[in-house]
């Protein structure tokens, strides 16, 4: 774009609408001797005569400003406090949006950190579990270690024949994995039962390990927010910080 000064842009502009000297210094108010001075630079506006000249020929001051250099801007539109003011705004409104765009980062990386933290330690969803295993289900009556013990009780040889037949008739194991340790043993109610009298008791086998996608999705989603946060941090340091 070739250089020009803000009489000649307006001057070109008066001229793309067809409009005279005098018309358009009539609908501005003042004399056509001096929009005839401002379109030759030999004066410069206030920002009365600037918004009537501007809003004459509907343009906005935002258009008029991207049409020249900024050294112009600065040099020589800034005089008008008009333009002053709107270069103000325009800084600080670059400035919040540089503060928001950082805060934002900032959070990202902060909260990335807890993230793959909770997700590598396994604090918030633990992958340790605990086995139970139950040999089989307790009638009514029965001593809840029954299938533990009942070869330590005293009976008669023809007895012991007869309890181990009933008793593997009636082995039914069933494990459990719990995410919290239960103890030694403990004794609820058996599940294939609907008689909440018949139960089972279940004896801790040892622990396993459970894998749990949520930790490696937390793992995951820290890593991302923290390199999302970072390279935001450097986009704004490149084309922002201005």
């Amino acid at each position: 774009m070739e250089a020009m000064t803000l009489g000649e842009l307006l001057k070109e502009k008066r001229i793309e609408l067809d409009r005279s000297q005098a018309e358009l210094a009539e609908q501005m108010g003042i004399e056509q001797s001096y929009l005839s001075k401002l379109e030759s630079d030999r004066s410069l506006p206030s920002t009365e005569i600037l918004n009537a000249w501007l809003g004459a020929l509907d343009i906005t001051l935002e258009f008029v400003i991207a049409q020249f250099d900024p050294s112009y801007v600065q040099g020589r539109l800034r005089q008008i406090p008009s333009v002053d003011a709107y270069l103000r705004e325009q800084t600080s409104s670059h400035h919040r949006h540089r503060r928001s765009w950082l805060l934002t980062c900032s959070l990202l990386v902060a909260l990335s950190v807890p993230l793959f933290y909770l997700g590598y330690t396994k604090l918030l969803f633990p992958e340790q579990a605990y086995q139970y295993i139950s040999p089989g289900i307790l009638l009514p009556g029965d001593n809840p270690n029954l299938f533990k013990n009942w070869r330590e009780m005293h009976y008669m040889h023809d007895e012991v024949i007869e309890m181990q037949k009933e008793m593997a008739k009636r082995e039914n194991p069933d494990t459990l994995i719990l995410p919290e340790n239960r103890g030694i043993q403990f004794t609820i109610p058996a599940k294939e039962a609907n008689n909440p009298d018949f139960q089972r008791t279940y004896y801790r086998s040892g622990n396993v390990e459970q894998i749990r996608p949520i930790n490696g999705i937390l793992q995951a989603l820290g890593l991302f927010l923290f390199v999302g946060g970072i390279i935001s941090i450097a986009i704004e340091r490149r084309f922002f910080a201005k």
